[in-house]
């Protein structure tokens, strides 16, 4: 199947940033953020809430069901409990999607986006210095197109709106998988499902 565009997200209970992109062109069309009710608020309000900007964020964009939606996976999280409410925002996400006939194939891994578009691979490195590399990368390939909408693009404001950041990069990943898909002739889902199996360690027998 031929995707026209692609909407990356990267989930939070607090703030969600997305980023839209052409994926006929891989061209970044939009970017922006989905703030929840703040906390203290009721968790069943703020998920309610989230819910109808999302329906608006779909409506705004005119996304049809020749689109592609795509979320960030679960990172390690010392906290059980705030896991669980990004995983509630992550699959807002993709219900709100699958009715409106869009595809969501799977999710990318944050350790994926490291390094496969960042080259960041071995040993993990601190979170400060991946938002580091993640916001310069940004800035480099995709510094003039986010000009183009009025977005500044100096470390400062970028690194203020990471959320922005991390989800352009999972749409990178996300288009790439996209071409690798339509090139091999098989199903984004199943390219997903192959992606995303843990690699086997080679034993060596001596």
């Amino acid at each position: 199947m031929n995707y026209q565009s692609l909407i990356a997200v990267d989930p939070s209970l607090t703030c969600s940033g997305w980023a839209y992109f052409s994926t006929l062109e891989s061209r970044l069309l939009a970017i922006g953020k989905i703030k929840s009710l703040p906390p203290g608020t009721p968790l069943a309000w703020r998920l309610q809430d989230l819910q109808h900007k999302i329906n608006r964020m779909f409506d705004q964009l005119k996304i049809i069901n020749d689109a592609v939606l795509i979320c960030e996976s679960a990172t390690t999280m010392r906290d059980p409990r705030a896991a669980f409410k990004v995983e509630q925002v992550r699959g807002l996400f993709e219900a709100v999607a699958r009715e409106r006939g869009i595809i969501v194939p799977g999710r990318i891994n944050p350790r994926s986006v490291q390094s496969e578009v960042m080259g960041l691979k071995g040993k993990q490195l601190s979170r400060p210095v991946v938002k580091e590399v993640a916001v310069k990368i940004v800035q480099s390939v995709y510094g003039e197109r986010l000009a183009s909408f009025g977005f500044q693009v100096d470390d400062g404001h970028l690194k203020a709106n990471q959320d922005i950041v991390d989800a352009i990069l999972i749409g990178s990943l996300g288009l790439a998988r996209i071409g690798q898909a339509h090139a091999a002739q098989m199903p984004l889902e199943e390219l997903f499902e192959v992606s995303n199996r843990p690699r086997q360690r080679r034993m060596t027998v001596r």
